[in-house]
């Protein structure tokens, strides 16, 4: 038999699935191409938009990185997903590094797509560039991305790019790179400068600062000059009235001028904080109060390979909080969180309001008075050098990959976060950080200097330590150095604790001059204080009651009998209603991997050969990351399964996702009681707008239905009429009764022992599609009709 070599064929859609489809975001796109000035070495990258409220738009981002040759232009910009930054390359062709640009600065992107932004904003792109290197040429490229979209059937190689060599810049520079982008895809006001403003501020990494790594972005919108005017007025008045800072009136609002991100040195003099530094042998925290010193610890680093990463945890105080909104505009809600910075660019969604990644508020809702939320504190996570274990995911926005080197990110940035939780928490609300006897060993070998001089330092370090361990929640101290004033600053800390509070009363009650009425004052406010925890303790108990309350009522729900499928939909809310779907959907997948756990156990028991062991665990793996895939959704927000739509041809997504996905997991997974599956491949395709998630449950729930009617073939057919595309589903289970082929669609109604959510949330989302099902009378099984709008 003859063997021939073939080769992959690649379609020009591909500009769609690693241009717009992946930036799913305009903040996201800009954020992508000021990062790649970054890695170019540029020491400023200019974000302009000319002519912006007119049909002419532009969107323009100028650096002065090391630009490009015509070599570089063939071999990395017109080289889809081929990274010089991960090949290593970058550095070795670039030794001119100027100014104060580190001679080893890391890179923040290493995927070679970053590019494919541009498509994001705008589908022209004229780009200029010049290497800097004696004696380079001006080259300049003009791609129409709309090119690429005209016909999925055409090859990407074959869409061309111009390509000119210029006499000069038009733009005017010496070295580094120009894109301008026009045929803009969406629309921009004020509001959204000034978020793209603050997006590109906290994309500033604030430990670069500090460090001196020049790298400067400056926003340039001419349509709003004259509003920046105007809103410097407002801001000299605000200053006035002692809101704002002096040097806050040039900045605050104002669009056009240099992007910076300097709250967090501000926030070093209101507040408790703490840092911690891990290098490949030691990890160093230091705790401060208001820019003090309170406390720096150093710990062994028992992974070597997990280093060159800084936290930085700031506990917002009420004074923080006004502080913060003073000089942000935002409340510290708003702006976020926790963020992380990979050598020096931001990785998103950390630090986004309505993000979670570190699960903050689940620990904070497990211990409601002993925890700190997202709500509580704001910081960042700076990893610095290769690090390449910590890697972000292939999609924009969803952070790293979770290896183990990212759960020890995780890890530590608990140990740092229970720190400072100790200190804020525990000694200013209840003052527990020593035992009588231990306060009184410590405060008498310093103050009453007792003892011999070695004894009396022997004492000192003994207890010193004995308070380190007891601040700092670690038994691994190996070197510790406290502030000269730690007891003082631990008594101003603890002194308005319940504890603080009963100690100024004993202390009264001993003195000579007993005074019966500031000892009922006192009292009185132990007892406010006391109160106040117990209200606090109480208030926990009875959230985490109501929770358990509330999950227990989703279970019962979930489980109530078919005679209550009539409940009235309207006293249910959605948000309840897209959970019990999830959970429904959830169940379904959880029984495929029972079904492949118990194929797994025959298997082993057979002594079944080695590759079909693995078969067994990759169809268990692939289930799994199907409930991944679904909790996302749950507490992305709110259990809100909206996510980001993109817009593809609907027809060969169903039809890739049932040959592609379904059928083979399928298959292997009810292989002792297998069903018969086909799709029809129509000529036809139509474009749109819809979510994945949701069109792989309306298929699931579809399928699910199937095999709990005994079917043992199932069979789709696309047609079309004038109006409408019309997908038939149709199998040869046991069918539905004529008299209930009205009731199968609403809430809680199953003709099986399910519970009557699937085929109410099938119809659910295809409604928000301006989409419908219907079921057809059949009597050899169950025959569905979806009708999708031309």
């Amino acid at each position: 038999m003859q063997k021939n070599q073939l080769q992959f064929k690649i379609s020009s859609a591909l500009k769609n699935i690693i241009g717009r489809d992946l930036i799913t975001d305009d903040f996201i796109a800009v954020f992508e191409l000021v990062k790649n000035s970054y890695d170019a070495h540029a020491t400023r990258v200019d974000v302009i938009f000319k002519d912006i409220y007119t049909e002419k738009g532009k969107i323009i981002i100028k650096d002065n990185g090391k630009g490009m040759g015509y070599q570089d232009l063939l071999d990395k910009w017109l080289f889809v997903a081929r990274s010089s930054k991960k090949e290593g390359d970058e550095e070795d062709s670039y030794k001119n590094f100027r100014d104060k640009i580190k001679v080893k600065r890391a890179y923040a992107g290493a995927k070679g797509i970053g590019r494919f932004s541009c498509d994001r904003l705008g589908s022209g792109l004229y780009l200029e560039t010049i290497k800097d290197e004696k004696d380079a040429k001006v080259e300049a490229l003009v791609t129409d991305w709309n090119k690429f979209a005209e016909d999925s059937n055409n090859e990407f190689v074959n869409v061309s790019v111009l390509h000119e060599t210029l006499e000069e810049s038009s733009y005017g520079i010496n070295k580094g790179t120009v894109l301008e982008i026009s045929n803009l895809n969406n629309n921009w006001e004020r509001e959204k400068f000034e978020n793209l403003k603050d997006s590109l501020a906290r994309l500033i990494n604030p430990s670069a600062i500090k460090d001196d790594d020049s790298f400067k972005i400056f926003l340039s919108v001419e349509d709003e000059a004259k509003n920046d005017e105007k809103q410097k007025e407002k801001n000299k008045k605000k200053f006035d009235k002692g809101d704002l800072e002096k040097s806050e009136i040039n900045y605050f609002k104002i669009i056009n001028g240099e992007i910076k991100n300097p709250i967090f040195e501000t926030l070093q003099l209101k507040t408790s904080y703490i840092e911690s530094d891990i290098s490949s042998s030691s990890i160093i925290t230091t705790l401060y109060e208001g820019g003090e010193l309170v406390y720096k610890i150093e710990e062994d680093n028992p992974f070597p390979n997990f280093k060159d990463i800084h936290y930085s945890i700031f506990f917002m105080n009420q004074s923080a909080k006004s502080t913060f909104s003073r000089r942000m505009g935002v409340q510290p809600v708003e702006y976020g969180h926790i963020f992380v910075y990979k050598n020096g660019l931001r990785i998103y969604p950390y630090g986004e309001r309505g993000d979670d990644p570190f699960k903050m508020d689940v620990r904070k809702g497990q211990g409601y008075a002993r925890n700190l939320g997202t709500r509580e504190v704001l910081g960042y996570i700076s990893i610095n050098g290769e690090n390449n274990n910590l890697k972000e995911t292939s999609s924009r926005g969803d952070g790293f990959i979770k290896t183990s080197s990212y759960f020890h990110l995780e890890k530590h940035f608990y140990e740092t976060l229970k720190k400072l939780e100790k200190y804020t928490i525990d000694i200013t609300d209840w003052g527990n950080f020593l035992s009588d006897d231990d306060y009184i060993n410590i405060n008498e070998s310093f103050v009453k200097n007792e003892g011999k001089p070695g004894e009396r330092i022997f004492n000192v370090n003994e207890n010193l330590s004995q308070l380190i361990s007891s601040i700092t929640r670690s038994k691994s101290v190996k070197k510790f150095e406290v502030s000269k004033n730690i007891l003082d600053i631990l008594d101003s800390k603890s002194e308005k604790s319940a504890q603080g509070t009963l100690k100024k009363l004993s202390e009264k009650i001993d003195s000579d001059s007993f005074d019966k009425d500031e000892v009922k004052k006192t009292i009185k406010n132990v007892e406010k204080k006391l109160s106040d925890l117990k209200s606090r303790k109480e208030e926990a108990e009875e959230e985490a009651l109501q929770k358990y309350i509330e999950n227990e009522e989703l279970k019962t729900e979930l489980d109530r009998e078919i005679a209550e499928k009539l409940f009235d939909k309207t006293q249910i809310g959605r948000e309840k209603k897209d959970l019990l779907a999830l959970q429904h959907q959830i169940i379904h997948t959880a029984g495929n991997i029972t079904w492949s756990l118990d194929s797994l156990i025959d298997a082993i028991n057979d002594e079944k050969p080695k590759n079909e062991l693995i078969d067994d665990i990759k169809d268990i793996s692939l289930e799994v990351q199907r409930i991944v895939s679904a909790s996302r959704f749950v507490t992305k927000a709110g259990f809100n399964t909206q996510a980001e739509k993109i817009t593809k041809d609907i027809v060969s997504f169903i039809n890739d996702y049932i040959n592609n996905i379904y059928i083979p997991a399928d298959s292997f997974i009810h292989k002792k009681r297998p069903i018969k599956i086909s799709i029809t491949k129509p000529n036809f395709k139509k474009e749109m707008k819809f979510r994945p998630f949701e069109i792989t449950v309306v298929l699931d729930n579809l399928f699910s239905n199937s095999r709990k009617a005994t079917a043992t073939e199932v069979s789709l057919e696309w047609k079309k009429d004038k109006t409408h595309l019309l997908l038939f589903f149709k199998d040869n289970g046991y069918g539905i009764p004529d008299e209930v082929m009205d009731s199968i669609f609403e809430f809680r109604y199953s003709n099986t022992d399910g519970s009557g959510i699937g085929l109410y949330h099938v119809r659910d989302i295809l409604e928000k599609y301006k989409s419908k099902i219907e079921c057809l009378p059949n009597s050899n099984g169950a025959e569905f009709l979806i009708k999708i709008p031309l």
